[in-house]
Formats: C-alpha cells, sequence, structure tokens
C-alpha cells in the first residue's frame, strides 16, 4: 500500500503552520507583557543604562531595574556609617553636592529647605546629600554646613564616602553624567548634577527631577503624594 503523500504533505504544511502560529503568539504575548504603558497613578521604574521608563507591579521580577546597590556604604555628617540601601525602608531624596560649591549645590539645598513645608506632610521621607567632593569634606565640614542653613530636619543626612563608589553610583545608578574641567588637575572629571531623585522604601529609582525653577519641584511634591498612596 503506497503511503499518502498528499495527506503527509498536508500534515506537515498544518503542523508547520499551527508551530509559526503558536510560536509568533508565543512572541507577542511575551512582546506585550514586556511592553509597559504609561500609567497616571503610579510612577515609573528605570531600565538599564538607557533609563528606560516602565510600569510593573512585579519589580523583584524585572532584571536591570536601577536601585541603590548593597553595600554602598557612606559615613554622615555624625560620623555614623551606614549602608544606604539597608539604612531604612523609607522613600528617600538623593543629591549630589559638595560643601564648597558656590554654583548649583546652594541653590537645590535652598529650594529643597524652601518645600520643607510641604515635605513635612511625608513624614519618612529621608534626604540624601552625597558629597561628590568627600575628600575634603568630613562630617565636622558637613555638620558646619548644616548649621550655616539652619537644617533641622534630623531625616537630612550629609554624606561622604570613598570617592571612586560615590561616582559611580551617581553615574551608574542615577544617570548623572555631568563633567567640568577641573584647572588643578587638568582634566575633565565627574563634578555634579542639579538633579533630584526619588527612590522608593526598595530603593528602586522611581523620578527625577530638575531642581532649577519651581516646576519640576512642584512634580516630586506631586510623585511623592502618588508614591506614599503605593505604600
Amino acid at each position: 500500500m503506497k503511503p499518502n503523500l498528499y495527506f503527509g504533505k498536508s500534515f506537515s504544511k498544518s503542523t508547520s503552520l499551527f508551530l509559526f502560529c503558536f510560536f509568533f503568539s508565543f512572541v507577542l504575548g511575551t512582546c506585550k507583557e514586556s511592553q509597559s504603558s504609561p500609567e497616571t497613578d503610579s510612577l515609573p521604574y528605570f531600565l538599564g543604562k538607557d533609563f528606560d521608563p516602565i510600569w510593573t507591579k512585579a519589580p523583584n521580577e524585572t532584571s536591570g531595574l536601577q536601585q541603590i546597590p548593597e553595600g554602598f556604604k557612606l559615613t554622615n555628617h555624625l560620623g555614623k556609617q551606614i549602608l544606604l540601601r539597608e539604612h531604612s525602608p523609607k522613600i528617600s531624596l538623593v543629591v549630589f553636592f559638595y560643601a564648597t560649591c558656590r554654583g548649583i549645590c546652594p541653590m537645590i539645598t535652598k529650594n529643597i529647605i524652601q518645600i520643607e513645608p510641604q515635605l513635612s506632610e511625608f513624614k519618612d521621607l529621608e534626604i540624601s546629600s552625597i558629597s561628590i567632593n568627600p575628600k575634603e569634606d568630613t562630617p565636622a565640614v558637613l555638620s558646619k554646613y548644616r548649621t550655616l542653613y539652619k537644617i533641622q530636619n534630623p531625616n537630612w543626612n550629609f554624606y561622604t564616602g570613598e570617592p571612586e563608589i560615590i561616582e559611580s553610583f551617581a553615574k551608574t545608578t542615577c544617570g548623572a553624567e555631568v563633567e567640568g574641567f577641573s584647572v588643578e588637575k587638568n582634566k575633565y572629571e565627574f563634578v555634579h548634577t542639579e538633579n533630584i531623585f526619588l527612590f522608593d522604601g526598595k530603593k528602586y529609582l522611581r523620578g527625577i527631577y530638575r531642581a532649577k525653577g519651581t516646576g519640576d519641584i512642584q512634580r516630586l511634591v506631586s510623585d511623592l503624594k502618588i508614591l506614599t498612596k503605593q505604600k
């Protein structure tokens, strides 16, 4: 008995078509699951070196999200060493500065001071001002800086630490790729950024805001209200 070649060919074509459709549906479904549409009632996470904003309900299942690294050690203005990620499960703002700066650093500090009455609504909010000149900004210098600006908020800490580690965190986790030319060192080096960075209680990056002007500062306050509702 001769085999039914037509049936075999038809079966083969049908199987191939089925497998193609199955594969296409799987890929399409996967793409849809990985796609992320902006949501007005929640804040994005930031993915990879390009800081692509994505919205997800399971950040721990999404690799590559920007998050304060484990073991990131700093020393605050009181001389106490802390691990920034493990320090506390609180929402935090991170800014970069240095005590002798005469440019945007005082402006950032003053802008935060101006909105402190609005920030006081968020009882668990921490503010971390991290020096990008840690060799000179000792805990004693940082304490004097707080006194100069009459900062009494116990949740506003000023930090120093290892220069390379701070620079790596600023560039890799926050995307602070700001460089300037140092006449003294005759080379370009990391200076600072005018941005304020918002991290949630699990230390994922959730927002980036310009400190200049008032528009982004007000957006920061609005985003804090959204983020605290998610807790």
